[in-house]
């Protein structure tokens, strides 16, 4: 964890891999060089309205990445809500930098993204899918298992990571994930069978809860504020 400075942030950092607080850093420089006209008034803008700037750009970065799970959105809605207020803490001087960044990081590293993303597979590729209904329904199960192991950890991060391999590429410095634009039926299945032993092997059980990707927001917030709450 690097921790965001309580002073003005400087006007460049240096890029470390995988983490939230340089995903959000790097978002505040873009927004800087785009947003903020180089003159004498915006740099005093600048200096003066800095955490309004960080909240700002580190609510867009969560917001992305939710939006792009197309949860319910009822849950999406809540979520939202919840970021405007952290945004608001923040900006007021409520939250310190070191706790944004901490529920950046908790968020874009941790395993609620990965669940979501597991749960795409179904409105991208198996709705539309060539499958007969009796295997579309046992695709939702084990998706459905697979997610829910993802998100209480009991399929390790790697293993997950080698099922969605099977449909998705990574590329890019940080190893963005990109979903293919189609999947052939076969393909599909073989997502699918690759999901179903993963979940067999970490023992989730047959029959899971749908995944309120809101209670777990706050959950992953609520950590990364006070890690003591963190379940064993």
């Amino acid at each position: 964890q690097i921790p965001l400075p309580d002073g003005p942030p400087p006007t460049t950092a240096t890029p470390v891999k995988s983490n939230g607080c340089r995903n959000l850093m790097i978002g505040c420089g873009c927004l800087a060089a785009v947003a903020i006209p180089i003159t004498l008034a915006g740099t005093i803008w600048a200096v003066f309205n800095w955490r309004f700037m960080l909240a700002q750009t580190g609510t867009l970065v969560i917001k992305t990445a939710i939006r792009e799970l197309q949860i319910p959105p009822d849950q999406r809605q809540r979520i939202n809500q919840r970021i405007d207020q952290l945004a608001q803490q923040y900006t007021d001087g409520d939250l310190s930098g070191e706790q944004l960044g901490q529920i950046v990081e908790n968020i874009t590293t941790g395993p609620l993204l990965p669940a979501g993303s597991a749960l795409v597979v179904e409105r991208q590729y198996l709705d539309d899918s060539g499958l007969d209904a009796t295997e579309k329904e046992a695709a939702r199960q084990a998706i459905q298992r697979f997610a829910y192991g993802s998100l209480n950890e009991s399929i390790p991060a790697d293993t997950f990571s080698e099922v969605l391999d099977t449909i998705s590429d990574t590329d890019g410095p940080e190893g963005q994930r990109t979903f293919r634009q189609s999947l052939s039926d076969d393909e599909l299945r073989g997502f699918i069978a690759a999901a179903m032993e993963a979940a067999d092997a970490a023992g989730v059980p047959t029959e899971v809860p749908d995944v309120n990707f809101a209670d777990e927001f706050d959950k992953a917030v609520d950590e990364a504020l006070d890690p003591a709450t963190r379940s064993p």
